[in-house]
């Protein structure tokens, strides 16, 4: 008996795309994270009380994240334009061995003329970013006082990853299209292995959104 889940994008419908003339670029930028998520890395953090093995516990966690991200380019956006991902949707995440109880979805698109795999790099290069021992440390003392260490350990590596991104942004002077934070659990939102949501307003009101999720035993 196993499990398969995936979770997928089917359409984005964008608003305005901030460019004063005409179609531009945006990229798509999204990180899935949960306790059997991206992050299985964190199940021995309360296994341990040596402060050295839970920093790196959280780095590795942190790699574990950027690597699962999602980036993706499109061309030719303009006002109103609604992108389509083909009549089976683009997976952003898929397990063939577990349906996870919950996971944390984040989704940024934003405006930018810069190469993806350029972008890529500046993502993955938070590793060696001088803030970021300090926010190992920060991840550390937030996770001592939760009731779930590890899930609050991977809310926060989300928020960070984001963070840095968005200021990055700011420094290259791109600009948000649309940002989305949503959180799910199988008891609530697909207790039945499945749900299908369409026109979603993102937290900026620029964006609409439809998503599906898909799990079943086999």
């Amino acid at each position: 008996m196993g499990e398969f889940f995936a979770f997928k994008l089917n359409k984005l419908k964008i608003i305005n795309n901030r460019e004063i003339f005409g179609k531009g670029e945006i990229k798509i930028l999204s990180f899935l994270t949960g306790s059997d998520v991206g992050l299985p890395l964190l199940d021995g953090y309360q296994e341990t009380n040596d402060d050295d093995a839970k920093k790196e516990l959280i780095k590795a966690a942190t790699t574990s994240v950027l690597s699962a991200k999602q980036l993706i380019q499109i061309d030719n956006i303009t006002d109103g334009h609604q992108v389509f991902f083909g009549d089976t949707g683009y997976s952003l995440y898929t397990s063939t061995t577990k349906i996870p109880i919950s996971f944390n979805w984040s989704l940024l698109v934003f405006e930018s003329d810069r190469d993806v795999r350029k972008l890529g790099e500046e993502i993955n290069g938070i590793l060696t970013a001088p803030k970021f021992d300090g926010f190992v440390s920060n991840v550390m003392v937030l996770a001592g006082a939760a009731a779930n260490p590890a899930a609050a350990a991977g809310v926060a590596i989300t928020k960070f990853v984001f963070g840095v991104v968005t200021d990055q942004m700011m420094k290259n002077k791109d600009d948000q299209i649309g940002i989305v934070y949503q959180s799910f659990n199988k008891f609530q939102h697909y207790p039945h292995g499945e749900r299908k949501k369409d026109d979603v307003r993102d937290l900026s009101g620029n964006m609409l959104y439809d998503y599906s999720i898909f799990g079943t035993k086999y």
